[in-house]
């Protein structure tokens, strides 16, 4: 779809006066100046014990980026942060950033070879860590401090500090060992921010719970510098499960999920009812599909879904539907400031928020970039009105013994408009002997409350029967499988594809 067309989309949606408050803003610096600027008594941060404003957020910064100084770095050091989501863990992402280091956020799954390894390999020459995690890093080679480390004094931003700037270094995955990592600048971070703020209905001020971890780029991008850019208040908890049980409590607009955890919050509103998120005005679901089920219930309170699309190697927002009612399986539209294509059914993006490339790893690199083209791995398809559907992975694909490649992702969306399906998994697998395409299925509680496990089977298995007839022969499901607990999942609440194939 040609770019104007995408502009009315994201940036012509909201006012001349908001579009300009909104401008791009190419560095981490120029946020922290804006904050300033625009916000500064406004209530940015908070837990629940304290609340900063803005000024006070850009002061706390400022004191951090001093004790950073005072650690003798070199130019363009790498600091690592391992928390869960803090205060601290927010003021250290904006302090490392805009004194000019590389920051790395370590997911918090990293066991201590683990975290040795990952030292080692990207050269962490400090480590900000909390108590909890503090034992892990013990024997590390590097300078090590507490996260709540900060200086009596105030220090100014690094110089020199452009949009191509190194910000950051995302993990791709791995919790045992050293992952690969991808290396993110300063421009790419801000238009993820930039992207995230395009709304419908309120754009500036909203209220935010940080549900998602700062370590994946789609919880620091779309959970917080896009709530910074906006001026709006977000609420800190370490634990997600409190975080949850804090909503009627902190009273968010805006919530920024997985669908793993929007099924949660849906669960609690249905026993509570719904004041329990009353004050909700808009859901952002990304990362994986949206069931229809919960599309809906989230609806019929009255919240306006959004899905996103996008990567780690994107600056995690490429693409978003505010038409889910429309396009409800669709990843929606790209955004107008980056170049797409669609190359053998894959979907390559360019533009400025697309990554540097991985730490030190040419070849990967190379696998995946070519002309400043992202090539996202993922099998996609285009409508006429612009709107793009995902419809697999090119890593997951099912080579089957007739030469048909089989999307598992293109399946389970199949799957998912069925009520009786929470989650559900398409690989392939065996039967007598003989390779077949097989389900397993997580059920959806409601419709499985009071069954015996032969019911539960008998119903599974009725579901599929159901959706075979619809499919092509070499898309039907021959092996049914159903789990009594839910699947193992990624940081990111993903299903861990590899933990059950």
């Amino acid at each position: 779809m040609d770019r104007e067309t995408r502009w009315q989309y994201f940036p012509g949606r909201v006012s001349d006066e908001d579009r300009e408050r909104l401008a791009y803003m190419p560095t981490i610096c120029d946020l922290l100046e804006k904050m300033k600027k625009d916000y500064g008594e406004l209530e940015a941060v908070g837990n629940d014990e304290v609340k900063y404003t803005y000024n006070e957020l850009y002061s706390r910064v400022a004191r951090r980026r001093d004790f950073l100084y005072n650690l003798g770095l070199s130019d363009g050091a790498k600091v690592a942060v391992m928390s869960r989501n803090s205060i601290d863990s927010m003021e250290w992402f904006l302090a490392i950033t805009s004194a000019g280091y590389v920051m790395i956020m370590l997911p918090v799954q990293l066991n201590e070879q683990a975290l040795a390894g990952c030292t080692m390999k990207f050269g962490i020459e400090a480590l900000f860590i909390s108590d909890e995690f503090a034992p892990l890093a013990a024997g590390l080679n590097t300078k090590v401090f507490p996260i709540q480390s900060i200086s009596d004094n105030e220090a100014p931003m690094g110089k020199n500090i452009v949009k191509e700037t190194i910000a950051a270094i995302y993990f791709t995955g791995g919790t045992t060992g050293a992952p690969k990592g991808v290396v993110t600048n300063h421009g790419a971070l801000m238009r993820g921010a930039q992207n995230g703020c395009w709304r419908d209905n309120r754009v500036f001020h909203h209220r935010y719970i940080a549900f998602l971890p700062l370590s994946h780029i789609y919880g620091s991008v779309a959970g917080f510098l896009t709530g910074l850019y906006t001026g709006s208040y977000i609420y800190v908890n370490p634990d997600m499960k409190k975080s949850v049980g804090m909503i009627p409590f902190v009273k968010p607009t805006c919530l920024v999920v997985v669908p793993g955890l929007a099924e949660i919050i849906l669960g609690l509103a249905s026993v509570k009812g719904k004041e329990f998120i009353a004050s909700v005005e808009e859901m952002l679901v990304g990362a994986a599909p949206v069931p229809p089920r919960m599309m809906k219930a989230f609806q019929d309170m009255g919240i306006q879904i959004l899905a996103g699309y996008g990567m780690t190697e994107g600056a995690n927002l490429s693409s978003a539907n505010y038409n889910v009612d429309k396009k409800p399986h669709s990843m929606g539209m790209i955004y107008p400031d980056q170049e797409y294509k669609i190359v053998n059914g894959e979907l390559w993006v360019k533009g400025d928020n697309v990554m540097v490339g991985y730490y030190n790893d040419p070849e990967a690199t190379a696998a995946v970039l070519e002309d400043g083209w992202l090539k996202t791995g993922d099998l996609v398809e285009e409508d006429e009105e612009g709107y793009i559907t995902i419809v697999g992975r090119i890593k997951n694909l099912i080579i089957l013994s007739n030469g048909e490649n089989i999307s598992p992702e293109e399946i389970e969306e199949v799957y998912y408009k069925e009520n009786f399906v929470k989650d559900c998994l398409i690989k392939e697998d065996t039967m007598n002997g003989e390779p077949v395409i097989a389900i397993e299925i997580f059920p959806y509680g409601p419709e499985v409350e009071g069954l015996s496990p032969e019911e539960i089977q008998k119903k599974a298995e009725d579901v599929v029967a159901r959706v075979n007839a619809t499919m092509p022969t070499f898309k039907r499901v021959t092996k049914v499988m159903v789990r009594s607990e839910d699947f193992k999942r990624t940081g990111a609440m993903k299903i861990d594809r590899k933990a059950h194939i």
